[in-house]
């Protein structure tokens, strides 16, 4: 099932290229923006703790939150979609579990952002020279543990779409929230002490640490642990939420006779 979705949405994706070269052209600017940008700010001191330029740190950031972001927000978007063309009402009538119906609808999305932000770092790498120091094996293990508190949100996001058939309003606070506190683009750092609670309650603050302690630093193993931990707690937490809110979900739409997208 999930195959055939992915070859499905492929196929559509490729047929429509100018949004290819748009959006890789997109990514270019952005890039060059913060090249721009940290050649203004220079070498600033509190960088340090991260051995990093500013133009590193703000790639790094950049990449992260789009990866996650793509994880937190496209298990809604695809299933309103599918609510939108009718097509949802047919799926859920499959003897199918709303999670693989789901996961089916967003798979290649979340793929393409995966592959997005990966590109991001490269290019920065390549055509700005970015340091990056990477402990590679660290940072793939830490990214598939910071990829499971985001993938339980977007599921909690879709649960809510599916009844409301609506936007979730939720997910677009949580994802201004990481941008403007978890240090995709400043250290946590330059936060008021009130606000770094608040940042710390968010997954994307560890995951950022620790994936900025593996790509910039060659963070060893031992280094990474304190935020694998977290990271880890957050997905205990989360999962079994966004199960209870699909499986909540999924009958009330049964029980209301509301799955139509009338």
């Amino acid at each position: 099932m999930l195959w055939a979705f992915l070859r499905r949405d492929f196929q559509i994706a490729s047929s429509y290229r100018s949004s290819l070269l748009l959006a890789i052209a997109g990514g270019l600017f952005t890039l060059t923006a913060f090249h721009f940008l940290a050649e203004m700010v220079g070498a600033a001191p509190m960088l340090q703790a991260y051995g990093a330029d500013y133009f590193s740190f703000a790639l790094l950031g950049l990449a992260v939150a789009s990866a996650l972001r793509s994880l937190q927000t496209n298990f809604a978007l695809r299933l309103r979609e599918s609510q939108a063309d009718g097509s949802l009402e047919i799926l859920l009538l499959a003897p199918v579990s709303t999670f693989r119906v789901i996961v089916g609808l967003a798979g290649f999305s979340v793929l393409s952002g995966l592959g997005k932000a990966a590109s991001f770092l490269v290019f920065g790498a390549w055509v700005f020279h970015a340091r990056l120091s990477i402990n590679l094996a660290g940072f793939i293990l830490t990214f598939m543990l910071a990829m499971l508190p985001f993938a339980a949100l977007g599921l909690f996001s879709a649960a809510v779409v599916l009844i409301l058939k609506r936007s979730d309003p939720f997910t677009y606070a949580l994802d201004t929230a990481t941008y403007l506190l978890c240090g995709v683009l400043y250290p946590v750092e330059l936060l008021p002490s009130s606000l770094r609670w608040v940042a710390n309650a968010l997954p994307a603050t560890h995951a950022l640490a620790a994936l900025r302690g593996a790509g910039l630093r060659h963070a060893p193993f031992e280094q990474l642990l304190p935020s694998w931990g977290r990271l880890i707690l957050f997905a205990a937490v989360l999962w079994p939420l966004a199960a209870l809110a699909l499986a909540f979900a999924r009958r009330h739409v049964e029980r209301t006779g509301t799955l139509p997208h009338g």
